[in-house]
């Protein structure tokens, strides 16, 4: 099943904006970013696949980690988000990044 990653959603009373930028790796060496002041969750364009659906995974703990204000470590938000992405996956679920477009 195909699902359709949308450009702006919320968790909670957090917003937020998702992007790719080309130059985010290189630049400041991520391989996504989630900024709370600008609600932009960016991920290097240059990702695909597991990679990139890793790396949302990530970012989305990062959103989540603000919001309900979790003292969680970038590790462990790491595994959790891989073991959320993998069980979507077991389920069949793949995303439809389609309509996400660059900064």
């Amino acid at each position: 099943m195909l699902v359709k990653i949308p450009q702006k959603f919320k968790i909670g009373a957090t917003r937020v904006c998702i992007g790719f930028d080309p130059t985010l790796h290189s630049d400041d060496g991520y391989d996504g970013t989630y900024n709370k002041r600008t609600e932009k969750l960016l991920l290097d364009s240059r990702l695909t696949g597991v990679i990139r659906d890793r790396t949302l995974g990530h970012e989305l703990m990062e959103v989540i980690k603000v919001n309900y204000e979790l003292a969680t470590t970038e590790e462990d938000m790491s595994r959790i988000a891989n073991g959320w992405i993998e069980f979507l996956w077991q389920l069949g679920i793949e995303f439809d990044w389609s309509d996400i477009g660059g900064e």
